[in-house]
């Protein structure tokens, strides 16, 4: 394993011709540094162009000192998205829309979509923010969706060891899927939680629960923690999650999941099919 500032960067050789890169963050060695898409803020960089994942993602923590968030509108050309972790506030859109933001709500806007987070005085608000390129920034696009209203729809999909819960998929008109996903061993997956995704790209963030991601048929592991990590799947690579409990993603998907995928397992990595 080789650490380099806050990159770790884990590269093996898998049947002596195919080379497997799993990229991990953990935000307590991130630098806070100014938001490239916002340089007045400034916010931990988790996922970076450079990536090549189809997003660049952030977590940035809104206080009395750092209040508000802008973005969207003239001059952008990516879409813009936040998942409130925690902490309290209100969103307010150019044409005058207005909602509330609380924990484990996700709210999803296109490029031409004006819109101003502004925490609750005397809170904290800690905001995972994703962005991506806008391929139809003159249509104006708005997903505001909590968490509770997610549960016990089709959109709550229940893996055995877990549940995938959607805010995005391929009809809401986004390039990416956003998931609030809860993970845990069980009967069938006592070793861990076998997971390969063949056709899309993930980033995933851990930010409740500990635990650790084991790949290389165990020769290499990483742990994840409350904090925040994150690990990213640039090379669709092939992993187990082994929880203690359960424990809570956002993950991105790119391209954006049809809906109807599940995790099965049944032997081996538990794959996704084609988007």
């Amino acid at each position: 394993m080789l650490a380099l500032g806050y990159l770790l960067v884990i590269s093996t050789t898998v049947h002596s011709c195919t080379s497997v890169v799993m990229i991990v963050r953990n935000i307590v060695d991130v630098p806070l540094a100014p938001v490239s898409h916002i340089p007045i803020l400034r916010g931990k960089e988790l996922v970076s162009p450079s990536d090549e994942m189809g997003i660049t993602a952030y977590e940035i923590l809104l206080t009395r000192d750092q209040s508000e968030l802008c973005s969207g509108g003239e001059g952008w050309t990516e879409n813009h998205m936040y998942y409130c972790i925690s902490g309290r506030g209100r969103c307010s859109l150019g044409d005058g829309r207005e909602f509330d933001v609380a924990q484990d709500v996700f709210l999803s806007f296109s490029s031409a979509v004006q819109c101003k987070i502004t925490v609750t005085p005397e809170d904290h608000m800690r905001l995972y923010c994703v962005y991506c390129q806008d391929d139809n920034p003159s249509s104006d696009r708005v997903v505001v969706r909590s968490l509770s209203e997610i549960i016990g729809t089709d959109r709550d999909v229940d893996f055995g060891s877990g549940h995938s819960r959607r805010f995005l998929l391929r009809d809401d008109d986004f390039p990416i899927t956003v998931t609030n996903t809860s993970i845990r061993t069980c009967a069938d997956t006592p070793k861990g939680v076998p997971m390969w995704y063949k056709h899309h790209k993930e980033a995933t963030y851990y930010f409740r629960g500990n635990g650790k991601y084991v790949w290389e048929e165990g020769k290499e592991e990483a742990a994840f923690h409350p904090e925040g990590t994150a690990f990213l799947m640039d090379q669709h690579d092939p992993h187990y999650a082994v929880p203690e409990g359960d424990a809570f993603t956002i993950c991105t998907f790119f391209p954006a999941l049809v809906g109807n995928e599940k995790h099965v397992f049944s032997g081996g990595y538990s794959v996704y099919g084609p988007a």
